[in-house]
This record gives structure tokens, sequence and C-alpha cells, in this order.
């Protein structure tokens, strides 16, 4: 019993440093937060941090491993039997766009790290992941529209890679732009956008 609630004690503390950190690098920036303060704003030692974390970095991988948070999101991986991939890969952008901005909880994470996360040697691996994650998301955008091609609803000239890095381009300009504001824009509307991108790829 003892044992169990000590696991448990152990976990709302991490829980509480986390919170704590996310807090602080909101409103102060990541490479601004110390770990003192992180330590004071969550009510425990900085030895009670190098008890669950190693150092800063982990903390800040930690806060989005927490709620699965893809460091890009518009990685898009349709199966290679999408009837409509087109469609599905319009529609999932779409989806992803709007949730990003408008879910409470993932627009204060996003922010932190595109409006609050300053690209210094202490952030360098972790900048080297969401670059990682970019080419993912823009392969994926490839695949889908390659797809598209084979399905016969985009011309059989395409150049998939030049258009699949226009459009990961034009959304995260418009996902990055609108999460240096304090609101979102309600004046956007994401489907125009998404669909405007999309009638730039060349058709029958």
């Amino acid at each position: 019993m003892l044992m169990r609630r000590t696991k448990a004690q152990a976990l709302d503390t991490r829980a509480t440093i986390l919170d704590a950190a996310e807090a602080m690098f909101f409103s102060h920036g990541v490479t601004q937060t110390t770990l003192d303060e992180i330590a004071d704003a969550a009510g425990v030692t900085r030895g009670a941090i190098y008890g669950h974390f190693r150092n800063k970095d982990a903390i800040f991988d930690a806060i989005f491993e927490r709620f699965a948070l893809p460091l890009d999101p518009f990685g898009v991986p349709l199966p290679p039997d999408e009837p409509n991939p087109l469609g599905t890969l319009r529609t999932e952008l779409e989806v992803r766009l709007s949730r990003a901005l408008r879910e409470t909880r993932m627009r204060h994470l996003y922010s932190i790290v595109f409006a609050r996360c300053e690209s210094t040697e202490e952030t360098a691996l972790f900048w080297r992941r969401v670059r990682a994650a970019n080419r993912l998301a823009e392969t994926q955008i490839e695949q889908a529209l390659l797809h598209a091609v084979s399905c016969d609803q985009l011309s059989a000239d395409l150049d998939a890679y030049q258009s699949a890095l226009f459009i990961h381009a034009t959304l995260t300009g418009v996902f990055r732009n609108d999460l240096l504001r304090r609101r979102h824009n309600t004046r956007l509307n994401l489907g125009s956008i998404v669909g405007l991108t999309f009638q730039c790829l060349s058709r029958h």
C-alpha cells in the first residue's frame, strides 16, 4: 500500500512539474525559463526536478509526449488502398489545421514551440526533431498526391514533390502566423485556405 501511494505521489509531482514548466514556457519563453523558476512555480526543489528529468530539454519533450502531440500537425499518412486520396488529404489537412489553431490545449502547446521557443544551442536538438517532422509531413503529402495521380484524380505530369512542398509551406505559414496572435484570427476561413492550395494543382 505504501509503495502504491509513493508511486502515485511521484506521478503527481511529475505532473505538477510539467504543468508549472508549461505555464512558465508560455509566459516567458523556453530559453528564458530556468529550472529554478520551474521548481519555484511547482513548489518543489531543484533536486526533485532532477529526480524526474535530466534537464530542461527532457521537461520540454515530456510536455508534448503526455498529450501525444505531433511536432508537425500536417502529417497525413493515408493507407495505400485509400479510394479518394485527394479528397481525404484535403479534408485531413483542414481538420488538422483547424484543431491546431482552435483547440485550446493544442494551440497553447504549439504556441510554446513556434512563438516562444527560440532556436539556440540549448534547443538545437529539439529543432532538429521539428525539422525531421516537417520532412516526414512533406513526404506523406507527396505520397498522397502520387496516389491521387494513380487514381486519375490529378494530371500524370504533376510534380508531386514540388506540390507537396508548396502545400506544406503554405499551411505552415498560415499556422505559425496565427500562433503569433494572442487569439485565433476568426476571419480566417481555413477551408478556403486549404482549398486555394489545392486549386494550384494541375488537373485534367
